[in-house]
Formats: C-alpha cells, sequence, structure tokens
C-alpha cells in the first residue's frame, strides 16, 4: 500500500511539474509595441471586478484619467509587461496579462508639491524632490520577502486566492484619515467620475497604488474562462521577476476592499503599506 501510495505522489508530482513547465511556456514579454486593444479586456476586468457595483463600459475607459493612465502610450521607459497566451505560441490569443508602470515623474512632484487627495506621500507629509527616491517599502520578514503560497484563483474578485485583478478601480483620495481627508475622498471620486476626456489643465493621476516616483505600480487580470489555472501568480513572480532586473526595488497596487485578490497578493509577498480611499496600497520588494 505504501508504494502504491508513493507511485501515486510522484505520478502527481509528475504532473504538476509537466503543467507548470507547459504554463511558463506560454508566459512571453510583451512587445513595446503594444496597442491599446491589447490591454483594454484585461483593465476592464480591473475596473469591474465587482458584480455589485455600476459597470463601467470599455468605450469609456478608453477615454477616462484614470484608466488611460494604465496603458496609452505604451512602450515608454519602465513599461514591462507579460502575457499569458492560450497555447505555447506567441500568435495565440492573450488570456492574461500583467504590466507594471510609473507614474511620469513631473506629475509625481507636481502632485506631491500640491498635497492632491489620494497621494500617498501627502500622508507621509513629503513633498517635492523628497519622493524620487523611495523610502516607504517596509523590512519584511523572510517570509513575507519570499513571495511563496498559492497562485490558484476563481472569478473575479470572488474569494480567497483569485488570480483575476489588481485593483485598480480604487476611488481617489487622501490616504490621511482626517474629516478633510474624507472630504477630499468624495471630491475625487465624483471628479474621477465625471473625468471622460482627459486634459492638460486637469490634475495628474498618479496611480491608484503609486507610493513613489521609483516604484512601478503593478496591474493583473486573467479571462475568466482561464481562471484558477495558476496564471495569475505565474504572471504576477514573471512580471516581478523582470521588475528586478531593471532595477526597480519594488512594485506597488492598490487593491479595493472585498476583492479576493488580495489573498494571491498577500501570498506572494505583498504587505500593505497604507491605504487609499477604500483599498489597500501594498507593495513587494524586489531586493
Amino acid at each position: 500500500m505504501t508504494a502504491e501510495k508513493n507511485v501515486a505522489s510522484d505520478s502527481q508530482n509528475t504532473s504538476a511539474e509537466a503543467a507548470a513547465a507547459s504554463l511558463r511556456g506560454r508566459i512571453r514579454p510583451l512587445p513595446a509595441e503594444a496597442d491599446d486593444e491589447t490591454f483594454l479586456p484585461f483593465l476592464d476586468l480591473c475596473f469591474n471586478w465587482s458584480m455589485d457595483r455600476p459597470r463601467i463600459e470599455i468605450d469609456d475607459l478608453r477615454h477616462r484619467s484614470d484608466a488611460v493612465f494604465y496603458f496609452r502610450d505604451w512602450g515608454r521607459d519602465g513599461d514591462i509587461a507579460v502575457a499569458a497566451h492560450a497555447e505555447a505560441d506567441a500568435q495565440s490569443p492573450i488570456i492574461g496579462l500583467a504590466w507594471v508602470r510609473l507614474a511620469d515623474i513631473t506629475d509625481v512632484i507636481g502632485r506631491a508639491d500640491e498635497q492632491v487627495g489620494g497621494d500617498f506621500a501627502a500622508a507621509l507629509d513629503k513633498t517635492g524632490t523628497e519622493i524620487v527616491r523611495s523610502d516607504v517599502v517596509p523590512e519584511g520578514d523572510s517570509e513575507t520577502d519570499s513571495g511563496s503560497g498559492s497562485d490558484s484563483g476563481t472569478a473575479s474578485g470572488a474569494g480567497p486566492g483569485s488570480d483575476a485583478t489588481a485593483g485598480t478601480s480604487a476611488g481617489i483620495g487622501a490616504a490621511a484619515g482626517t474629516d478633510a481627508a474624507a472630504e477630499a475622498d468624495d471630491a475625487g471620486a465624483k471628479t474621477a467620475a465625471a473625468d471622460l476626456s482627459p486634459t492638460d489643465d486637469q490634475v495628474p493621476f498618479t496611480g491608484y497604488g503609486w507610493v513613489a516616483a521609483d516604484i512601478p505600480e503593478l496591474s493583473m487580470a486573467v479571462l475568466p474562462d482561464h481562471q484558477g489555472q495558476g496564471i495569475g501568480g505565474a504572471l504576477l513572480d514573471t512580471v516581478c521577476a523582470l521588475a528586478r532586473m531593471s532595477g526597480f526595488p519594488a512594485v506597488s497596487l492598490s487593491v479595493e476592499d472585498g476583492n479576493g485578490a488580495a489573498k494571491l497578493y498577500a501570498d506572494h509577498g505583498f504587505v500593505s503599506v497604507g491605504r487609499n480611499g477604500d483599498s489597500d496600497v501594498l507593495v513587494r520588494r524586489l531586493g
């Protein structure tokens, strides 16, 4: 009986290794010339992870300043993306996408100087060039930094272990928990909802999960029919590895309350460094 159990265990291990190898063969860097249409189905999942909220249509995501921030003019300095394909063929459909992007440094410094709601640096009493290099990443223990854990998933934000989305649909607002911050949350949320045509005279948007100028923000989504296969975890670790090789000290993201993807991020080494509206701002150290 023991021998039979050992054979069964070895068979299961072999199958799991084969599946992992097959998945790795389907994950490839996204070309710098990727167009907007590549990102939109996955950004759609990021913004519309909850079935309990009014849906934001893709046509609106093409223009909203808090959406185009994550994909417009893709291929600029610091942009990194990896795609999971349906098959081990670069021409097969993309079924999952993870990408990181830096906020424009001009926007970052300007926003911190004005102490605009939603700016993580404002909650830390930082302004101007103080936030050009990050010192907000907490020291973690070896278990937190290892990024180990389950990367299985279900539907977008539906429960523990979801490999669906980074919660980029958090509300704009100051991270500090004061009456003034609450007013800024309300005003910022109304502005975001009404903003469907970004203009140069509007306050720059630096990302819902922004923490510092040298830390890119991560977004990720897997198409519903392909969730629960470990794709989210594989994408997450791959894009973080590329970000580390590119010299970034960490990556950040924002995940809204109730989004089951938070479990996946915790399992892969992300820790909370603050709040932005009704979302946790998470950071994973890469050093």
